[in-house]
């Protein structure tokens, strides 16, 4: 979501992107040619994290897909709804465009088959607003609309039949500034045919709230809530937060009824219990990593136990090199969405080159939790000289493989000790008897040995 005002913005390059895919021949995904995700995804850790004990590789175990002909845009949350269907929030971009060369500020679409070959309907009323060309909006990007209004948005989900999406306030883009907090968040109540705002602002350092995954159809928790995480800018940020929120739209546009972590508790077990707070401003981060988090995205992969966090990373902080001189892929894992987090691994020159917004939709983890597809944009304002630059700005789709560290095996002694406990426990109530029946019979013996006292 970055405009070089000095140059030329990322919405006009996103055009002509848009405008030469238009043109292209349609050919479905998995007739395209696979070409590299990035770099393999490799083990050897450069991060901060420990490396996992759970999750021990992973691997591309195909190629890149392209997106359809009729797709484009980027950050791409994708939702897996209580009854069943995926959607895609898209930001500059959208589905069948009337005009080869026009763009919604944001749009939604509806997603049906299964990777890689994946198609999408536009949702609602593509003349209401109606995308626009560059030049129809004279340069301007505030000029610029989608159906959540004039706003850029990051954060998607559903919960009980309701949709919810985030509203971006305008941050200072050109230097890859803070974020300056969400105008609201949004919901529809007809499956994103219409919408409406909340209009309630949301403070910063918030910008791309973007809803955890939480494994399933639909958003809420078993515990009964809607968890977030946001950064406090668009690339290359520190510090991760954790919010979470009741369902229900008075709840979920109001951050009022927010909660935000705001540090841990520790048992007499040893184990974390997050502290909640509704004061944005205590909330501590479940992670940090100074200048290398980008566009982080989170799911529960439910067969395996443990949350997926995945984000990019730029090689250069400054601009404009932060957005087209190369990224690199990061997964890591935890058994809850505040952490600890453990390095899986990481794919250098991802996209290729410049990937971002990956995550891993949780409609497409098969049964056993191992084989995952990731989907991802890139090259929104292209690349710098000498990088590969066949990452597509749409829906990229590649499929990853995970090895999962072995159950463990009970020792000579465990396997002895069931069987023991349960032979002792399914005896007890005789040995109960045997000892009760001589206690009394000691007792008779007794009595019969003893003296008349009449």
């Amino acid at each position: 979501m970055v405009r070089l005002r000095a140059h030329i913005s990322r919405f006009a390059l996103a055009v002509v992107l848009f405008s030469l895919a238009a043109f292209a021949v349609a050919v479905p995904p998995a007739a395209a040619t696979q070409n590299v995700p990035g770099g393999p995804l490799v083990r050897s850790d450069t991060t901060p994290f420990a490396p996992s004990q759970q999750i021990l590789d992973a691997r591309w175990t195909t190629g890149r897909f392209d997106p359809p002909a009729n797709q484009a845009g980027d950050i791409l949350p994708t939702v897996w709804t209580e009854d069943g269907s995926s959607y895609v929030l898209m930001d500059d971009g959208g589905v069948d465009a009337p005009a080869a060369s026009a763009f919604w500020r944001q749009s939604f679409a509806r997603i049906t088959g299964t990777p890689p070959n994946l198609s999408f309907q536009h949702v609602g009323n593509p003349t209401s607003p109606p995308a626009r060309t560059w030049s129809q909006i004279g340069g301007d990007i505030d000029k610029d609309d989608g159906p959540l209004g004039p706003y850029y948005s990051t954060g998607f989900v559903e919960a009980g039949g309701v949709f919810y999406a985030t509203q971006q306030r305008n941050w200072d883009w050109d230097d890859n500034g803070l974020f300056t907090g969400l105008a609201g968040v949004a919901y529809s109540r007809d499956g994103g045919k219409t919408w409406h705002s909340g209009g309630k602002g949301f403070p910063a350092p918030l910008g791309n709230l973007t809803f955890v995954d939480h494994g399933g159809r639909g958003g809420v928790f078993p515990d009964g809530y809607l968890y977030a995480i946001g950064t406090e800018r668009e690339f290359n940020a520190s510090k991760l937060l954790l919010g979470r929120v009741r369902p229900g739209v008075a709840n979920v546009t109001d951050p009022a009824r927010w909660q935000w972590l705001a540090g841990y508790r520790t048992g007499a077990d040893g184990k974390r219990t997050p502290i909640w707070s509704s004061s944005l401003a205590s909330a501590t981060g479940v992670m940090s990593w100074n200048s290398h988090i980008t566009y982080p995205q989170m799911t529960y992969d439910a067969p395996l136990h443990r949350y997926l966090l995945t984000f990019t990373y730029s090689y250069s902080s400054d601009p404009p090199a932060v957005w087209s001189g190369g990224a690199e892929l990061v997964i890591l894992d935890a058994p809850t969405p505040w952490g600890p987090f453990s390095f899986v691994a990481r794919s250098r020159d991802f996209g290729p080159s410049n990937g971002y917004g990956a995550g891993f939709p949780s409609q497409w983890i098969s049964s056993d939790g191992r084989t995952l597809w990731l989907k991802w944009a890139a090259n929104f304002v292209g690349c710098q000289k000498g990088l590969d630059c066949s990452g597509k700005y749409g829906f990229n789709l590649a499929h990853v493989q995970l090895t999962v560290a072995p159950k463990r095996k009970p020792t000579a002694i465990a396997r002895l000790r069931a069987p023991v406990l349960y032979a002792l426990s399914a005896s007890f109530p005789l040995l109960l008897a045997l000892m009760l029946g001589r206690s009394r019979a000691r007792s008779i013996r007794a009595a019969l040995r003893r003296p008349d006292q009449r």
